[in-house]
């Protein structure tokens, strides 16, 4: 194997394509909290981005045996042996290093370190039995909450309701993430392992390439996105965000309603697919992420301000259609 695919297959693992996103979490914390600092705000963004890595290569590593089930992931680096179980377990053990050590350097400060500690913690424990125990996505959207908290306490302790609503958008968004679309993702194996997750105890499973979505799991994802939904409505009423209060801020809410219909059009399409293609799902799981994540950054745009808003908005967008098509050949469609 040459070097060029070798180090492409280290980069799937540490699922480069959607880095930015996970690494934009603490950096949103703290500017929510008025931290301006370039360098302090990359420093943040470094912390996410090792957080990213330590979450998703321990996911792997910890799911290999039930991945191997799926014949659509034999190529994941893992199961095709491009990269070692051992090189694996050694980068999520640099990461967690990594992102302790600077924290500790940079922000010497109990809160910070304790909220990273707890993101660490409870990224961990979905990772190990996320497959075992249903329900534990909500643990992950825990390491959500606190990584996001983290930054915001680089900032200041005086938490007002502004950042705990927008932390809770994040635990939200990430528990649908993971219960939901990669609940569906992997029914084809998940079942067949005997896995444990929301969406088998639920009933959702693949029979002769038929997607079968119970109501009550049908029932539960409404139940999430509308309380996500529920919540960015609660942001705009706070006074630090005022978005009903100007009528300069009509485009901003002409945005927010264009992705909010976004976000329910391929909720139906996903939810309402029958013939089981882990392709289609993935893309349109891709454009409700991104319309989810733009509808939140708008959202704060009154508070972050335009250049902040503009750069929060395309640097994950750009950074995803570019290292995904790099080390998948396609736009918005990862083989994972």
């Amino acid at each position: 194997m040459n070097l060029k695919n070798k180090l492409i297959g280290y980069l799937q693992l540490l699922r480069l394509q959607t880095a930015a996103t996970t690494a934009l979490t603490p950096v949103i914390g703290a500017l929510t909290m008025g931290q301006r600092d370039i360098f302090l705000l990359f420093i943040l963004f470094i912390i996410g981005f090792l957080y990213h890595i330590y979450g998703f290569v321990l996911n792997e590593y910890i799911d290999v045996d039930v991945d191997k089930k799926s014949e659509d992931l034999k190529k994941k680096p893992l199961i095709s042996g491009i990269v070692p179980k051992s090189h694996a377990l050694f980068i999520v053990l640099s990461s967690c290093f990594f992102i302790c050590l600077i924290t500790i350097y940079y922000f010497r400060f109990i809160l910070p370190i304790l909220f990273l500690l707890f993101a660490i913690l409870f990224g961990g424990i979905y990772d190990f039995f996320g497959k075992k125990i249903p329900g534990l996505d909500f643990v992950l959207g825990l390491g959500f909450f606190f990584i996001c908290l983290m930054g915001a306490s680089t900032v200041t302790y005086d938490f007002t309701i502004l950042t705990y609503i927008v932390c809770s958008i994040y635990f939200i968004h990430i528990t649908f993430m993971n219960s939901v679309e990669g609940g569906i993702k992997d029914a084809d194996h998940d079942y067949l392992a005997g896995a444990k997750t929301i969406a088998t105890i639920m009933g959702v499973s693949v029979k002769n390439q038929t997607l079968v979505i119970t109501k009550k799991f049908l029932v539960f994802t409404c139940f999430l996105k509308f309380i996500f939904i529920g919540l960015i409505v609660l942001l705009f009423i706070q006074p630090e965000i005022g978005l009903f209060n100007y009528d300069k801020n009509i485009i901003q809410l002409i945005f927010i309603v264009f992705f909010c219909i976004v976000i329910f059009f391929t909720m139906y399409k996903f939810l309402k697919i029958t013939l089981f293609d882990r392709q289609k799902l993935k893309k349109l799981f891709s454009f409700h992420e991104m319309s989810s994540y733009f509808v939140f950054i708008i959202s704060l745009s009154s508070l972050i301000k335009l250049w902040s808003t503009v750069f929060l908005i395309f640097l994950p967008f750009f950074w995803y259609i570019l290292f995904n098509f790099i080390l998948y050949g396609k736009f918005l469609q990862p083989q994972v």
